[in-house]
């Protein structure tokens, strides 16, 4: 077993490798227990990290919203293939006959077309969640709800609403008293708190000199909160919060969710999901999978200004593993970290990308090319010399977290697709570093063989 001076010590050197800030780890194996630290929570103030440092939880709170919605289930409140509308009877995009065919399990396993990354930035408040679906009647619905997996802040924040409606209370405060108090967590959404805590901020690197600049909002869009933006807690609390998931029980014994609905889950819900996440290989209901089977891998990341953090659990073998970092570069951290524990402890493996061009397949170039728009913006797909390429254009929205987050997200330069399967529309899409490429994939062709959907990260849909 790891110790924590061993754990510490990796931790360490992969923060100075990649020029974290600040991180917190932690290993749960078997009823033992190993937890580093290292680095400091503000580069301005230099308080260093502590045990219970709180971090942003980012997109892992779409796990406690899971979670918190599946202690209903449990209940005979709420019913997966029930509609939204059942909940919601008000709940409506700008497509009606789209918005009402989504259901309560589509927004668990995110293919209900609602949009990825919307972020309005409304004021905080209990009622955000019911002002948000007023925001959300002039947005489209991407795709046929049910049919493609397609990552939705929004259908977390919509299930949010559901819960809120159902239990009476709001979001946080539902999230407060049956996943966060039950468990004794160290956690909370309220900034309050984080005043009187040791709390981490975010903190962007800069690529060329390493330097790390502290992020200028702590928090913000308050309507993502179900989704991942407003909860902060230490690793103690994600290895707790990770146990739960093996058996159902609290620590002291109490029932969090039924075995049921802890392998509804982890029961992958595609059958087909090339190219929609690299790191996984399916996803069940709030979990990633990272490996399926009688032994099954669960995880998820998150990322909320200039932080990163990553959960894994591993059910049959008892083991939770656990990492939060303050940087925008965290993500590399948790990855080498994650990758190497998991190996040497467990023998997990995470599943290879295989999305390098290879040989191009012959395709009619002008089947594909179009505009495909999204809430998140759009891409264009255009002939250049020849050759396919594709073009982002990012929604303003989704440049300013992307900016905040130390990266981009596109636009500007087609880059250049090449056919990897045309009987099935994949592509590889060239990022212009070496080694670096994207999967992407058509769908849905119309009466004249043209796609209508295009998975480039999100799904788009063609424009007339």
């Amino acid at each position: 077993m790891m110790t924590s001076k061993e754990l510490a010590r990796r931790l360490s050197e992969l923060a100075e490798e990649f020029g974290v800030v600040g991180a917190s780890a932690a290993l749960w194996h078997d009823g033992t227990l190993v937890t580093a630290e290292t680095g400091t929570v503000n580069v301005t103030t230099g308080a260093p990290v502590l045990p219970d440092t709180l971090f942003a939880a980012g997109s892992i709170t779409k796990v406690f919203t899971a979670s918190l919605a599946m202690t209903l289930v449990d209940r005979g409140l709420l019913q997966l293939d029930a509609p939204v509308r059942t909940y919601l009877p008000d709940f409506s995009l700008a497509h009606r006959e789209r918005s009402a065919a989504i259901t309560v399990r589509m927004l668990l396993n995110h293919s209900s077309g609602l949009p990825g990354d919307y972020m309005p930035d409304l004021d905080p408040g209990d009622d955000v969640l019911e002002r948000l679906m007023r925001e959300l009647t002039t947005l489209q619905v991407t795709g046929i709800p049910g049919e493609r997996w397609s990552y939705s802040n929004m259908g977390m924040s919509t299930l949010g609403r559901i819960i809120e409606v159902l239990t009476g209370e709001s979001y946080h405060a539902a999230l407060g008293t049956r996943i966060l108090r039950p468990l004794g967590l160290n956690a909370t959404a309220d900034a309050e708190e984080l005043l009187l805590r040791s709390s981490a901020v975010g903190h962007t690197v800069d690529a060329a000199t390493g330097k790390a600049s502290r992020v200028p909002r702590l928090r913000a869009w308050p309507e993502n909160g179900p989704a991942g933006s407003r909860l902060w807690l230490d690793v103690r609390a994600l290895i707790d919060f990770g146990r739960m998931h093996i058996d159902g029980t609290a620590p002291d014994g109490r029932r969090i969710l039924s075995t049921a609905a802890l392998h509804q889950m982890r029961e992958p819900q595609f059958d087909d999901y090339w190219g929609c996440f690299p790191m996984y290989v399916n996803y069940g209901l709030g979990w990633a999978i990272v490996r399926e089977g009688d032994d099954p891998v669960l995880s998820h990341g998150g990322a909320n200004f200039g932080m990163h953090s990553n959960l894994y659990v591993i059910p049959e073998q008892k083991a939770v593993l656990a990492v939060l970092t303050n940087s925008t570069t965290g993500f590399q951290l948790y990855t080498a970290l994650c990758e190497s524990l998991l190996k040497e402890c467990f023998d997990v493996r995470g599943p290879a990308p295989s999305y390098s061009p290879g040989p191009g397949a012959d395709i009619d170039n002008d089947q594909f090319t179009g505009v495909y728009r999204s809430p998140n913006g759009e891409v264009s797909v255009e002939v250049h010399d020849g050759r396919l390429h594709l073009r982002t254009t990012p929604s303003p929205e989704l440049v300013a977290w992307e900016r905040l987050m130390g990266g981009t997200s596109g636009g500007a330069e087609p880059l250049p697709l090449v056919c990897t399967d045309s009987e099935r529309h994949r592509f590889s899409l060239e990022l212009g570093s070496p080694g670096a490429y994207r999967a992407v994939q058509f769908y849905d062709p119309d009466a004249d063989g043209r796609p209508t959907l295009i998975r480039a990260g999100t799904l788009y849909e063609r424009t007339p």
